[in-house]
């Protein structure tokens, strides 16, 4: 049985029980766009071109100059798609 202030909190319906599903999966896809955003392991920008935080005008010298020490050509580098990736 779930615990009291559980039962006092929640509503124990079909229709609850789909809602609080739903704002869970949400709540996950949500988790996973933010890990992918943020994860350069997750979402190698060598393979698939820059994350969102290394495609910001911000962040673009800071990964530049990563790229560089890294021995990357950077006046060469491309994307997935071919485009420029600085």
């Amino acid at each position: 049985k779930p615990f009291a202030w559980a039962r006092r909190a929640f509503v124990w319906s079909g229709e609850a029980y789909l809602s609080y599903s739903l704002a869970a999966i949400s709540l996950m896809g949500f988790t996973a766009a933010l890990y992918s955003w943020y994860n350069n392991t997750a979402y190698p920008s060598e393979l698939y071109g820059p994350t969102g935080p290394e495609a910001s005008q911000s962040q673009a010298f800071t990964f530049l100059v990563r790229d560089q020490r890294l021995g990357a050509n950077v006046s060469s580098a491309q994307g997935p798609i071919g485009l420029g990736k600085y």
